[in-house]
């Protein structure tokens, strides 16, 4: 059995580079990239590697976004949800969490 990895990213303020570090890494190496394309900036999600799927979840309701991550992360992929600002004050990551659990 493969374990299953969603990180849950803030992309900060709105400067691209004031992504964390670690960040930046996990979107670098996510498999599936899923970032709100009406608040994150472009920059954030553009190391994302070549074959990674980048989704703009701008129009997705929570049950879809949950689908996808939860279909990459059954099948061991690395998924990054990137979130504006604080995710854990404005990406309703508990929701998430919930359903992902």
């Amino acid at each position: 059995m493969t374990k299953a990895r969603v990180y849950f990213i803030g992309a900060g303020p709105g400067d691209p580079e004031l992504i964390t570090v670690k960040g930046q890494r996990i979107v670098s190496q996510a498999d599936l990239v899923l970032y709100a394309g009406s608040l994150v900036p472009q920059e954030v999600v553009a190391q994302a590697k070549d074959t990674a799927r980048v989704e703009d979840s701008a129009q997705m309701d929570l049950n879809e976004t949950h689908a996808l991550m939860k279909e990459f992360a059954l099948s061991g992929k690395l998924v990054a949800r990137v979130h504006t600002g604080d995710p854990g004050i404005y990406g309703a990551v508990a929701e998430q969490a919930r359903l992902l659990e």
